[in-house]
């Protein structure tokens, strides 16, 4: 089930979960959720992101968009600042960056001003590995909240991915920086294949636009 947590009275350690009380998009997912369980599709090679993972500096300028009068999702607040802040840290070329070229869009976490100046000096943890997982788990959380609210879409392996990540926020919460890493390369490879897309007044609408600054 579903983590509740209070916006602004959240433990200093933990990202801030979507409140099922605050949905109220007409899309949302909440019957998914309250049905029963899913068993989350494995990779059938049973190989890691860890190795083969090099992600493409996708553009989704629809996904970014939708960062605009949100929660921040490290802090709770909501002063008007929030936007999607991409990734920094020791696995940015991973995911896409480059000279002048942000990460893939996918990568990124819904933070407020203070909070985005905080990520962007590597100062969500105590050193660069921490600072990478709190980092990701923030990414994470991001898209499983508009996932439950219904701003995004998932189908075949992303919903059943999507599904089980939103039932186990206690076990994603106890998750080293590498699960992380693979759970968050899973979600933006989810986006190239179309299988998440934006939702759009009511109707799945397409969301990949292509690879680029």
């Amino acid at each position: 089930m579903l983590q509740h947590l209070h916006l602004n009275k959240k433990p200093a350690t933990e990202p801030v979960f979507l409140r099922l009380e605050k949905v109220t998009a007409p899309g949302h997912n909440l019957e998914l959720l309250r049905e029963g369980c899913i068993e989350v599709l494995t990779d059938q090679t049973g190989d890691t992101q860890e190795d083969k993972v090099n992600l493409q500096p996708t553009r989704i300028p629809k996904l970014l968009r939708l960062a605009k009068g949100r929660d921040c999702v490290h802090c709770g607040n909501n002063e008007g600042t929030t936007v999607a802040a991409h990734y920094q840290g020791p696995r940015s070329h991973s995911y896409g960056k480059g000279r002048g070229i942000k990460p893939h869009d996918a990568m990124a976490a819904h933070l407020c001003y203070r909070c985005h100046a905080e990520a962007d000096s590597s100062g969500l943890g105590s050193c660069p590995e921490n600072h990478s997982r709190r980092f990701l788990l923030l990414i994470i959380t991001t898209q499983m909240n508009l996932f439950i609210e219904g701003r995004i879409t998932a189908q075949d392996y992303a919903q059943a991915f999507l599904l089980k990540l939103c039932r186990n926020t206690g076990e994603l919460m106890e998750c080293g920086e590498p699960e992380l890493h693979d759970i968050a390369c899973r979600l933006a490879e989810c986006w190239d294949s179309g299988e998440i897309a934006i939702v759009s007044q009511g109707a799945m609408v397409s969301s990949f636009v292509g690879v680029g600054s």
